[in-house]
């Protein structure tokens, strides 16, 4: 039972602490097996271009420009770091998607159409997508043109696959380079960029945090009257170091002891004490030792004290005896 307990343990200790790694190949996996599904062609039916484009481009850039809106009212570190890993995630889910479009249109003949209950004619359809294309000026023949719309539209009692279409088959096939760049533009660049955006916020959110008056005020919030421990006394103790969430443990000058039954965990403080993070700890109490809290700052510095009374508090609310260090 010990041995299963420690590798549940040892799994999730490695998913959070590799959370974008696992993240970006989720997206991967996702994106290659979605853009895949669509793209299924059995050479009886044109595979729905429109369908394509609503699902791998168009839903999630939807998905990704409402997350930087709400980033955008919020302005919080904790919201961009939740953004940035769904803007992560959004990256690797368009890139799967891309290398699934580039392997499926190198390795079959696929011929796509498109098809609507809505009235839409070819002309309209055309200049639609053209004006979403930010490429023209540099890909011109990435564009679709009002001929290739004309003649690759799904007719509903024309039946699956009419004879012109048939006979220009190749000409079907020109759809790929306007999904391919589609999904460059408002899948990898947008998401990309949404990514970096949010980081800004998390580097410059420690300027709020130093305000001495919202921490008095806090402080003044605050529950508990336990003093934290100084960082410095971990130095003359035999630890295990474990970390909660991405943190570099080696940027912190500590010495880890993997044989110790004692375990310090190290977690960001300006993050909110959530319900998931103590049941991670939970397990960890299975396995004996005394379990501590580093508290962390922006960039592994110290944390406000406003911070801190938070954790404490939440600490006193679970009745834990964790000790925290700061």
């Amino acid at each position: 039972m010990e041995g299963h307990i420690l590798t549940f343990t040892s799994i999730k200790e490695t998913i959070w602490r590799y959370k974008r790694a696992f993240l970006a190949l989720l997206g991967l996996i996702v994106g290659f097996s979605v853009s895949s599904g669509l793209l299924l062609y059995s050479g009886k039916e044109l595979v729905n271009a429109l369908v394509y484009l609503f699902f791998v481009v168009i839903l999630p850039a939807l998905f990704s420009i409402i997350s930087f809106v709400v980033l955008l009212i919020k302005q919080e570190a904790r919201v961009a770091k939740r953004m940035r890993e769904s803007f992560l995630f959004g990256f690797f889910f368009s890139l799967g998607a891309l290398v699934a479009l580039l392997v499926t249109v190198t390795i079959k003949d696929i011929a796509f159409g498109w098809a609507t209950t809505l009235s839409i004619t070819p002309a309209k359809l055309c200049s639609v997508l053209n004006a979403m294309a930010l490429w023209k000026g540099f890909c011109s023949s990435c564009l679709v043109d009002q001929e290739l719309v004309s003649l690759s539209q799904i007719t509903r009692l024309g039946g699956a696959v009419s004879s012109e279409q048939i006979a220009k088959a190749k000409e079907l096939g020109q759809w790929w380079k306007f999904l391919a760049m589609s999904i460059v533009f408002y899948g990898i660049l947008l998401r990309g960029l949404f990514w970096l955006f949010a980081g800004l916020f998390i580097k410059e959110k420690p300027l709020s945090f130093e305000s001495s008056q919202n921490s008095d005020s806090f402080d003044r919030l605050s529950k508990s009257t336990q003093e934290p421990t100084k960082r410095e006394a971990l130095y003359d103790r035999k630890f295990q170091l474990l970390a909660y969430d991405e943190i570099d443990l080696e940027s912190l000058g500590l010495s880890s002891d993997p044989s110790a039954k004692d375990k310090v965990v190290a977690v960001n403080a300006w993050e909110p004490p959530i319900l998931e993070f103590f049941d991670y700890l939970e397990e960890l109490e299975r396995h004996g030792g005394k379990i501590s809290l580093l508290l962390l700052g922006i960039d592994g510095a110290k944390p406000h004290r406003s911070d801190v009374a938070i954790w404490q508090d939440k600490l006193l609310e679970l009745k834990k005896e964790y000790e925290v260090i700061v």
